[in-house]
């Protein structure tokens, strides 16, 4: 095709993929620990198990919906920021051409909701085709950049993920160690 807007929509479809087969991943496995606890029964009380289940799908889909979107705006900053410091594109023609890479996670989706049963599975989909995406993206900048242009991009998403990453783990770590310190044992 030659239409540069065909692939606008991979975005959006590879999100709903991927959240949706997390969701019924998370659904099972949270029914599962919710009837080891023995809250199962009593919620079956008020409501049908399909009911139950499909309210569960509902908030985990919207959660894991945010969660992609919201990493896809990052990401996509991320990637104007490093051009604007690393690329002399002033056309964005070196956007246009990552645009296909979409393609590896709409795959991705479509791999994910074959693997519902196994969440870990799932994951690890989503970070190939995190990886091939930023491996397709490199190739197709290395067109427009220095070969020093090139290593700055790659070391400024490098570097910004790795931050992005540690820091949410940090995070996590300090909300757990004051939960733990704030429990009276």
């Amino acid at each position: 095709m030659k239409n540069t807007y065909f692939t606008s929509y991979f975005p959006l479809i590879a999100i709903l993929l991927f959240s949706t087969s997390l969701s019924i991943s998370t659904v099972s496995e949270i029914v599962g620990l919710l009837k080891r606890l023995g809250v199962y029964g009593g919620m079956l009380e008020f409501f049908s198990e399909s009911g139950i289940k499909l309210a569960l799908f509902t908030v985990f889909a919207l959660i894991y919906f945010m969660v992609f979107s919201a990493l896809k705006l990052i990401s996509d900053t991320v990637t104007e920021l490093s051009l604007l410091f690393f690329s002399k594109d002033a056309e964005g023609e070196s956007l246009k051409k990552i645009r296909l890479g979409s393609a590896f996670y709409l795959a991705g989706g479509g791999v994910s909701l074959l693997l519902v049963q196994f969440g870990a599975a799932i994951i690890a989909v989503f970070l190939l085709a995190t990886v091939c995406y930023f491996i397709f993206a490199v190739y197709q900048f290395s067109f427009f950049l220095t070969s020093f242009s090139l290593i700055g991009l790659v070391l400024f998403h490098v570097l910004f993920w790795s931050v992005f990453l540690f820091g949410i783990l940090y995070i996590c770590m300090k909300l757990y160690n004051s939960l733990l310190a704030s429990l009276p044992i």
